[in-house]
């Protein structure tokens, strides 16, 4: 039912069937006629209104072998109701207030009622929770717990980043959604002509549809839940997953505020400097060339022209066409040879800056702020990702930038860039940057119980932990590490932590794959604990075909046991990754949950993640 056409009477029927569900099933209604089930929603589309499917009788749920065609919502649970609340505002003010109070007042049983909550989702449902209801209740006071069948379906699959209402439904129903005119993940009919007396045949049959799915998703996450316990995995569903949707949810809210007038200075500055920078490689060059192309940088410009490559030892190649690469440790190999590599790696600098960093920040903002989206399922190892922008790639060390000078005699005027100087706090507010530091060499040190490693962190005297790794691990003074030695060790740490392999260290330092597999076996020589830490792991999910992180997170990993020699070293790499970087992951949630958590009890903290 519409809730907007009930009476008095009705009213209060539906909010005394409200207080007895046990359960509730919902999904937001956009625009141009899709749902939150419709993997092809667009974004852009705002929302309509939302649909709740009351659940209350649990007795016949529809069973995972229906045929996901040719079966209608009819409200066989006769108690269960399917009810339309509208967000969308009209011009009639009065009856608008009036209708927009009750559907709170609807919203606001549901979520009080202490019964699950299913939505697919969810997160992008409790952001227009707030937003549209936010004078009703602070983000503080929204005690809200959603179950998102989505999350569930990705703690128990993980490598399955993006699980669609379709696939899940595909998965646990037995046939597919048929493919014709109908569209029934969300009842929309698409490339059918209709007159303007069916209008109203075609609604019901939409909202009928869209009750089937609601169904269905209901059951799919009873389904989810027996598999989340009997996998081990319904106790960090619950404690850590569960809590950051609403987090989420709220960060996605909140707004960040850009300084547009330095904003639009800073690419100014970064625009003329790639000019400069420009004129100055078509100079030295003799020729002008695209800096941004790869082919003409190697192929006209430094080793074709100048053939740069045959005054330097041997270069890295690339690995499939096997192309001497124009990586930035190949230019850094060749600057001393000739000035143009050395401006070619700071156009790169300035052009990834201006481009990714500052434009980027533009084309994302809105009346002068940004929010960026949040992903909880976009990694296979549990951490989050961001979008639109990727606030999280954002840079937090500054670049300086010659400005050229063109009179004689006079210095070049060094501007010192950082992005993140670009936000504005709100008045009365600042902004805190926390993180964790060497996260990920810390549990490694844990993990494996690696004396020489956990030494690092019990000193306080140790202040740059890479050049003291690299001290250790070479045998040589502090005071002797040069900045090499440093990245070298920094390298190899992350190549065991992240499973890059000798292949791609090799890229990284500017050698051959065979000098950088013999780093890491001096490494792991030197540091025998880690050695069998990552022998113990890869002999762990051969065994049980899957690895585990702290908190209980699990990532199977079928090519364990493959024969095929690339597949199977590939996924022992990952699992001594997904280790370390998922419990990174788990450590960097919880503190996110402990951290909201404490702000929203506290009756004088206005703090805010951001």
């Amino acid at each position: 039912c519409d809730i907007s056409s009930l009476g008095s009477e009705e009213k209060n029927e539906l909010l005394a069937i409200i207080e007895q569900a046990v359960a509730f099933v919902t999904t937001m209604i956009f625009q141009d006629g899709s749902s939150q089930l419709n993997s092809e929603q667009a974004s852009t589309s705002s929302v309509k209104g939302v649909v709740v499917l009351v659940k209350n009788q649990t007795d016949h749920p529809c069973p995972p072998s229906h045929n996901s065609t040719g079966y209608t919502w009819d409200a066989a649970n006769e108690n269960d109701k399917l009810i339309y609340l509208k967000t969308q505002q009209s011009s009639l003010w009065e009856q608008e207030q009036a209708h927009k109070k009750f559907s709170w007042q609807v919203l606001f049983q549901m979520l009080q009622c202490k019964v699950p909550i299913i939505c697919f989702n969810a997160k992008d449902f409790l952001r227009t929770l707030l937003q549209v209801y936010g004078n009703e209740i602070s983000w503080k006071q929204a005690d809200i717990v959603v179950l998102d069948p989505r999350i569930a379906a990705w703690l128990i699959n993980p490598s399955d980043t993006v699980p669609s209402f379709e696939c899940l439904i595909q998965k646990y129903f037995e046939k597919p959604f048929s493919k014709g005119t109908e569209n029934t993940d969300t009842g929309t009919l698409r490339n059918v002509s209709v007159s303007t007396t069916d209008l109203f045949l075609i609604y019901l049959y939409q909202y009928q549809n869209l009750g089937v799915n609601l169904e269905k998703l209901y059951n799919v996450m009873r389904d989810l839940t027996r598999g989340l316990k009997a996998q081990g995995l319904w106790n960090l569903f619950c404690t850590l997953e569960l809590p950051l949707i609403k987090i989420l949810a709220v960060m996605e809210t909140h707004k960040i505020y850009v300084n547009k007038q330095e904003l639009k200075k800073t690419s100014e500055i970064l625009g003329l400097r790639l000019k400069e920078l420009e004129q100055e490689a078509h100079e030295v060059a003799g020729e002008r060339f695209l800096l941004t192309s790869s082919c003409q940088l190697r192929e006209v410009v430094l080793f074709d022209k100048l053939k740069l490559h045959t005054l330097c030892e041997k270069l890295h190649r690339t690995e499939i066409q096997q192309l001497v690469s124009t990586s930035e440790v190949v230019l850094k190999k060749l600057q001393d040879l000739h000035p143009l590599p050395k401006i070619i790696l700071e156009y790169r600098q300035v052009h990834k800056m201006k481009s990714t960093y500052v434009d980027g920040l533009r084309t994302c903002m809105k009346k002068g702020f940004i929010s960026s989206t949040w992903n909880q399922t976009g990694t296979a190892t549990g951490r989050l990702s961001a979008k639109h922008p990727n606030i999280q790639g954002i840079s937090k060390h500054p670049v300086r930038v010659a400005k050229k000078q063109y009179i004689k005699g006079k210095e070049e005027d060094v501007v010192t860039i950082s992005p993140r100087t670009l936000f504005v706090s709100k008045k009365g507010c600042t902004f805190l940057a926390a993180d964790f530091s060497h996260i990920e060499l810390r549990i490694l040190a844990d993990l494996s119980s690696e004396p020489e490693l956990l030494k690092l962190f019990q000193e306080p005297e140790i202040t740059d932990m890479f050049s003291t790794l690299a001290s250790q691990w070479k045998g040589i003074p502090s005071e002797q590490v040069k900045h090499a030695d440093r990245e070298q060790a920094k390298r190899i740490v992350y190549s065991v932590v992240y499973g890059a392999g000798k292949e791609r260290l090799a890229d990284c330092l500017g050698i051959t794959p065979v000098q950088a597999g013999q780093f890491i076996e001096s490494f792991m020589q030197k540091y025998k604990k880690v050695h069998e830490f990552t022998k113990k792991t890869i002999e762990q999910c051969r065994n049980k075909g899957y690895v585990v992180s702290i908190m209980g997170r699990k990532r199977p990993l079928a090519n364990i046991n493959a024969q095929d020699y690339k597949l199977r070293t590939q996924a022992e790499r990952q699992a001594v990754n997904f280790v370390v970087q998922g419990s990174a992951a788990d450590l960097c949630k919880m503190a996110m949950v402990k951290i909201f958590a404490s702000v929203v009890i506290s009756p004088t903290l206005t703090a805010r993640l951001v």
